[in-house]
């Protein structure tokens, strides 16, 4: 049995499909899997409730084994049973939200997200029509007391290169520990902020240990950098999904394809 992890936005849903939806082709090629006895895990930086919505109104006849969600920070099964999870530590999310308060003019748009929600703080350039790209998620125009007493899985950020390198700074020099990342989606970059251990790597191996997989039946594929992860720990059966945006990093994966279904199995 082979268990494929596979990222959602340019690599299932493929970015160079105009329409914006799974291709027929690689809708396809992830039934077939499943219909044979394989697992197929969406491994996304989006969250669950909004994953799974999407996944149930969009493509009914299709049901993900699981969902690994928030770039590693949390693992579901089909039904939203959590199997597994790592949140900031409160310290690191107070932080963050002083350095966003004092700095508020250069950081754009700010994201929070916890077990059950997630959403836009606020965005400064916001359209209508970009509900559709995040999944119906819109500013909600919370003061930061609203995420007071909960557990946060990560934040995400857009701003400027200058005032992010001094975020990093900022809770470094304090001894903060946290991961982040940075992805390309429709033109805009978002940093994440994560509890230190997490990353899509991370969480498959996680999961490997719940369910005793082997690592040559683990395949991953992906194309942006929270993927890169899993591109290094799982190098000898990754796949990059070619894209524009991921010119510099093709060669961290061990194959390139162009579409989810180019990928073969013996």
């Amino acid at each position: 049995m082979k268990w494929l992890f596979t990222d959602f936005d340019g690599t299932l849903r493929n970015s160079r499909n105009e329409k914006n939806i799974i291709s027929e082709k690689d809708m396809n090629f992830v039934k077939n899997l499943q219909q044979k006895g394989n697992k197929i895990i969406i491994s996304t930086g989006r969250p669950f409730e909004h994953i799974d919505k999407h996944i149930k109104e969009t493509y009914p006849d299709f049901l993900p084994d699981y969902y690994l969600t928030n770039a590693g920070a949390a693992i579901y099964d089909n039904q939203g049973k959590e199997i597994f999870s790592q949140y900031l530590n409160e310290n690191l999310s107070k932080e963050i939200i002083e350095f966003v308060k004092n700095n508020r003019s250069e950081i754009f748009s700010l994201v929070y997200s916890f077990k059950g929600e997630e959403d836009f703080f606020y965005h400064d350039f916001w359209k209508e029509e970009m509900q559709i790209t995040f999944m119906g998620m819109k500013p909600q125009n919370r003061s930061f007391d609203y995420i007071d007493g909960k557990q946060i899985i990560c934040f995400k950020m857009s701003c400027t290169p200058s005032v992010w390198t001094k975020l990093m700074q900022t809770l470094e020099n304090k001894n903060l520990k946290f991961s982040y990342v940075s992805n390309n989606l429709k033109e805009i970059t978002f940093n994440e902020i994560h509890h230190a251990n997490v990353s899509k790597g991370n969480a498959i191996k996680e999961m490997a240990k719940v369910f005793n997989i082997c690592n040559d039946d683990i395949i991953v594929a992906g194309d942006d950098n929270n993927d890169l992860s899993m591109f290094k720990e799982f190098y000898d059966n990754s796949y990059i999904v070619r894209q524009e945006h991921n010119k510099n990093i093709r060669d961290k994966a061990k194959f390139i394809i162009d579409s989810l279904s180019d990928i073969k199995l013996d």
